[in-house]
């Protein structure tokens, strides 16, 4: 039986759980880092995942799913809010209580939140003395805060002024993908900012590939941010075929641009993910990437390393990256620089620029290993031997966390006060974790005995 060293409940919403954006990458990316030195993750959603392929890929990486049974509707909530979303209460409410459900079987070593609702929710629980809760940034706008004054932004203003000072809440940390965000966020008064980046989509995409490439690559939703339509223009001009990989509600209004724009050849994948989305990436020959706010992209990272690649001048996010390997030109020149370097007959490879890449994630889960030891040494602590924890250890030498409660203490619900006892006291023994429970003991040398299937043990929570 397989156990780990610590246990990460990483909270991300249902809306954001699927395989074509970027916090669903890093969802997938980190489980899989996770699994690597040896941490559990179980992933906690607000509602049921709608998107069954995706909740599989996350499973079969090493993750478990826990959401709330009796998960609140967000239909009063969408229909009030139609031309502007806020803060949603029910969404809070939803994580709350999957948060809850999660604490009923496992104990956690760090919190890490994905969602803006998500972090209301876990840091009413007041456990960031024992237990850090990284505040992750992924919105542009959360590090960019002109950004937040956008005509075409879909969120009111309150929903910003909200969720800003949650980036400067005590003990919360607010991780972050590169030193430059660090200093955008530390510049308008966040708190406790840390380098802790996002480990790559696809662990394929650090190798060569030895196949035929083909086509220009674009990668995104259809929507503003994106600028896709620069992508149409530039493709329009140059003649070249075309490869999209987007979502599936992007499909159809890529199939139309392309069709107007007089574009015949063109590859669309939606959705893709593992060998089918790293063989596409691979195999083309140039990326474009168009958008105008971005934070730390994932789409850039994964492109950099096998194809030459063009950004616009009308943007700051690439300055996170050498910029020795990629090129910036404004659009009236981006279909004769595509055309250029399409027709090269250079080895893209010997630039270094998938070496860079390599270098990039050299150090990423040694940055989150440094992160939580010292944490760990520095965080909240009981020195009395007065709770019922220690008399049941001394009796029993080891205790399932779950059992502890349900049968030593007779809870039919764990509450704040038990977790608090719980985290203040497990450094005294010695902490176990497996794909379903976890154990406290005396004895160093305890191996766990299961026989539950942990799909079966998750499912419907």
């Amino acid at each position: 039986m397989r156990t780990y060293k610590k246990r990460i409940a990483f909270l991300i919403s249902d809306q954001h759980f699927h395989a074509h954006g970027g916090i669903g990458s890093f969802a997938k990316s980190f489980t899989e880092m996770c699994q690597r030195i040896d941490w559990k993750v179980d992933m906690i959603l607000d509602k049921k995942p709608r998107h069954n392929e995706f909740a599989d890929i996350i499973k079969n990486a090493g993750a478990n799913i826990i959401y709330t049974n009796e998960p609140a509707s967000y239909g009063k909530h969408s229909t009030f809010f139609q031309n502007g979303d806020t803060i949603n209460s029910d969404k809070i409410s939803n994580f709350r209580d999957s948060i809850i459900q999660a604490l009923q079987l496992n104990a956690y070593d760090m919190f890490v939140v994905n969602t803006q609702e998500a972090m209301t929710a876990i840091y009413s629980f007041s456990l960031d003395e024992y237990v850090p809760v990284v505040f992750y940034t992924h919105l542009h706008s959360m590090i960019y805060r002109e950004a937040q004054n956008f005509t075409s932004d879909v969120f009111l203003p309150n929903y910003h002024h909200f969720f800003n000072k949650h980036m400067e809440f005590s003990n919360a940390i607010i991780g972050t993908q590169s030193k430059k965000n660090v200093n955008e966020l530390e510049k308008y008064g966040s708190k406790n900012c840390k380098l802790l980046r996002m480990p790559i989509s696809e662990q394929s995409l650090l190798e060569p590939y030895q196949g035929e490439k083909s086509g220009v690559l674009f990668i995104g939703r259809w929507e503003e941010g994106k600028n896709p339509e620069a992508y149409i223009r530039a493709m329009k001009e140059c003649g070249l075929p075309c490869k999209v990989m987007t979502s599936k509600t992007g499909v159809e209004k890529f199939k139309k641009a392309f069709k107007e724009a007089g574009i015949t050849k063109f590859d669309i994948k939606a959705d893709i993910s593992g060998k089918e989305k790293v063989d596409f990436i691979r195999s083309s020959k140039v990326f474009f990437m168009p958008s105008l706010r971005e934070n730390y992209p994932f789409a850039f990272i994964e492109c950099l390393g096998h194809m030459p690649t063009i950004v616009l001048d009308k943007q700051d996010w690439s300055t996170n990256f050498d910029s020795k390997y990629y090129t910036i030109k404004p659009l009236q020149e981006v279909a004769e620089t595509i055309t250029s370097l399409y027709n090269s007959d250079s080895d893209y490879y010997q630039s270094g620029a998938l070496d860079y890449i390599r270098s990039l994630e050299d150090n990423i889960a040694n940055e989150w290993i440094e992160f939580l030891t010292e944490f760990e040494e520095e965080s909240k602590k009981s020195n009395s031997n007065t709770a019922q924890l220690h008399g049941i250890i001394d009796q029993k030498t080891t205790i399932r966390y779950n059992e502890f409660f349900e049968t030593d203490l007779k809870r039919k619900s764990v509450n704040r006060n038990d977790c608090v006892s719980y985290y203040g006291n497990r450094h005294k023994y010695y902490t176990i974790y497996t794909d379903q429970f976890t154990y406290l003991s005396k004895d160093n040398k305890f191996t766990p005995e299961e026989n539950t299937d942990s799909t079966d043990l998750f499912e419907g929570l």
